[in-house]
């Protein structure tokens, strides 16, 4: 039996599936292609090509993986693939990207976001695992041994607002929250335990549906207090801030004067 196949695995594929359905039924502009990312041995892959009738192409870093999905689904065109190697955006492009357990498991994901941006053509949906806290950054992770892990076992998780970020700055014009919940624990969090895991949609065009909110792109740029030590930083910030802020009310004093 695969990872995949274990019951906490189908437990959060199955959230996932429900919401891909309800994406899909608020996207559907005419669909055609899909290419699904990172796809291990194919749940996501054979959804779309069974339940939607997309012409769907799916590519996965392990070749074992790739060798059983294309058992379990042989109407699936199943490639070895890369998504951090520039060379596979020779795959094409696409209505549909979809892209789910994967940036958690990458090196390099800038570059990973850009390949899979240059492929989309319509709407490129990103589930990932996402690190603490609400600022932009990254945490270099050491994974455990598995088929479902990085290749080499290291990877950088980012945290929502980097992975927002990300896909703004690989050329995707409009990023969207999810606006209703997903049935599983790692998207909601609680009183002892954070909210591990969100799923983004990057459109080439504007999405009209109360399911989705645009998020604007977040901005962090270097200022005074970074090159301070902790704990002055949060001080030097926070007297940065009274300063701009007393200096744009005598800008709009000055104003109304005039």
């Amino acid at each position: 039996m695969k990872i995949f196949d274990l019951p906490h695995a189908q437990h959060i594929t199955n959230a996932r599936l429900q919401v891909l359905d309800r994406i899909i039924e608020e996207c559907n502009f005419g669909i055609s292609t899909a290419l699904d990312a990172g796809t291990g041995v194919g749940a996501f892959a054979s959804n779309l090509f069974r339940k939607y009738k997309f012409q769907v192409t799916a590519f996965d870093a392990r070749p074992s993986n790739v060798e059983e999905g294309q058992k379990r689904y042989p109407e699936i065109k199943f490639v070895v693939g890369n998504v951090e190697n520039p060379e596979i955006v020779q795959l094409g492009k696409f209505d549909l990207v979809t892209a789910f357990g994967l940036f958690y498991h990458l090196e390099n994901p800038f570059i990973a976001a850009q390949n899979l941006a240059q492929m989309t053509q319509g709407i490129l949906v990103v589930e990932s695992m996402i690190a603490p806290g609400r600022e932009l950054k990254a945490l270099l992770i050491d994974e455990y041994p598995g088929e479902d892990q990085a290749i080499r076992y290291v990877a950088f998780h980012l945290t929502e607002s980097g992975l927002i970020k990300l896909l703004y700055r690989s050329g995707m014009p409009y990023v969207y929250r999810l606006t209703f919940k997903v049935d599983h624990e790692d998207f909601r969090g609680g009183l002892f335990r954070r909210r591990m895991r969100t799923i983004l949609i990057a459109s080439r065009f504007s999405l009209d549906s109360t399911h989705f909110k645009l998020v604007p792109e977040p901005h962090y740029g270097l200022d005074r207090p970074y090159y301070y030590r902790t704990p002055l930083r949060p001080i030097f910030k926070f007297m940065l801030t009274l300063f701009r802020s007393a200096r744009q009310a005598l800008v709009k004093a000055s104003v109304r004067q005039g």
